[in-house]
């Protein structure tokens, strides 16, 4: 990497995207309802459960792709924005009220604010620092989330958290949050495609590119970078949400700058700068995990080669491999 330049690899090179061809609709549409489907099917519940926690990743990992595939900022403390999630929700929802709208509108303006400020501090670095600075911002809320046992309980974590509730009617069944789960995923997705469509997310791929070119066409650095953070922040902390209300609790572990890691390669695996790309390698990592686990004492070693593997051999991700067998099949004249 050459000083002032924030570009980062792997990844696809960030264009604006193209307007999309009716197939691409078509295969969309397909795709989405054969996912709203899936538990009707005769899926064991344990499956349905598994892609829930995926697409909670997905989530996660798409605010993350904000940063480090249209901003290139690298970030190894995202895990501070889902954990500030985890409990702003937990929290609300046990003590105040389970309704799932009121907590996600409070969990949504927590943590937009508690960014609102953090980043401050972060958008002042780049590159490395940037990316030393948010571990630090993601340990300093682990150790809070350990300390403050009065709120969060402390190592023992932030239990009983009730089914959330929508317009009056609980939704306990696993079936009914995947549906939950899956509705907002997609709400994301088209809110943060529409986002880096914008003349916003144009300018953002101009930081990317260089910061020190980007500055000296007149882009205000900072306060780009301070507005992509707060809205990578307020996205992770939905994905959070979702997580408290899956798991009905969370622990100061979601805080860690291991889980920070983990997001990081679930975005990297699927192909940053994509946004549909952390989404595959979330539902690949999870169900890729489940199976090595199962099977294999020393999972995180052959997790790691996988890694590797596809770093080496699928530069752009997995949603490399997924364009290039599409364009096998469907020719552009189609």
């Amino acid at each position: 990497m050459v000083a002032g330049d924030n570009r980062i690899a792997p990844g696809p090179r960030v264009r604006p995207a193209a307007r999309p061809r009716p197939l691409m609709w078509v295969g969309a549409a397909f795709v989405i309802t054969a996912l709203v489907l899936i538990p009707t099917l005769g899926v064991d519940r344990f499956t349905v459960t598994l892609l829930t926690e995926a697409f909670i990743f997905g989530i996660w990992a798409m605010s993350l792709d904000l940063l480090l595939g249209y901003t290139g900022l690298v970030s190894f403390g995202h895990a501070a924005a889902f954990g500030l999630g985890t409990y702003v929700a937990g929290y609300f929802a046990r003590e105040v009220t389970a309704d799932f709208a009121a907590t996600l509108i409070v969990t949504i303006c927590a943590v937009a604010v508690t960014a609102c400020v953090v980043n401050i501090v972060l958008v002042r670095a780049s590159g490395i620092a940037f990316a030393i600075l948010s571990l630090v911002v993601s340990q300093v809320f682990f150790q809070i989330a350990v300390a403050w046992r009065e709120v969060t309980d402390g190592m023992d974590g932030l239990i009983g958290v009730p089914a959330p509730t929508l317009f009056g009617y609980e939704v306990v069944d696993t079936q009914e949050f995947y549906w939950l789960t899956l509705a907002i995923l997609v709400i994301m997705f088209l809110l943060l495609r529409w986002l880096v469509n914008t003349p916003f997310g144009r300018t953002l791929h101009a930081i990317r590119s260089s910061e020190t070119r980007a500055a000296g066409i007149g882009i205000d650095i900072r306060r780009h970078k301070w507005y992509v953070n707060v809205i990578s922040w307020t996205v992770a902390g939905v994905a959070g949400t979702l997580l408290v209300f899956m798991k009905a609790g969370t622990t100061p572990l979601v805080l860690h700058w291991l889980e920070s890691g983990t997001v990081l390669i679930v975005a990297i695996f699927g192909g940053v700068g994509t946004l549909i790309g952390p989404v595959i390698g979330a539902v690949a990592f999870t169900f890729l995990r489940d199976e090595l686990t199962t099977h294999f004492e020393t999972w995180q070693l052959l997790f790691g080669l996988t890694f590797v593997f596809a770093v080496v051999f699928l530069p752009s991700g997995l949603i490399g491999l997924v364009s290039w067998t599409a364009k096998r099949l469907w020719p552009r004249n189609s």
